[in-house]
């Protein structure tokens, strides 16, 4: 039982992401929040793809997010600096 109750928090621990802020972010075509969530969600998939990778890199972002950044600009996200 306690092997399981272990397993559990490790799993929620590594397993819920906390979702991007749509306050980071602004949209290139007007897009609304919900939209926002819609194509994070989405890149959040796929940022471990090769494609998004090679994106996110020609777009100049590097370090773990390249690819969900490069995703995202791809749908019309711009990352606002802080």
């Amino acid at each position: 039982m306690v092997n399981i109750l272990f397993i559990l928090t490790i799993l929620i621990s590594f397993g819920c992401g906390e979702a991007r802020p749509f306050k980071d972010f602004s949209s290139e075509k007007g897009k609304s929040k919900e939209e926002f969530l819609v194509d994070s969600k989405k890149c959040e998939k796929e940022k471990n793809k090769y494609s998004n990778k090679i994106q996110g890199r020609e777009f100049g972002f590097e370090g773990q997010d390249t690819g969900y950044l490069g995703c995202m600009k791809l749908e019309g996200w711009s990352k606002k600096s802080i």
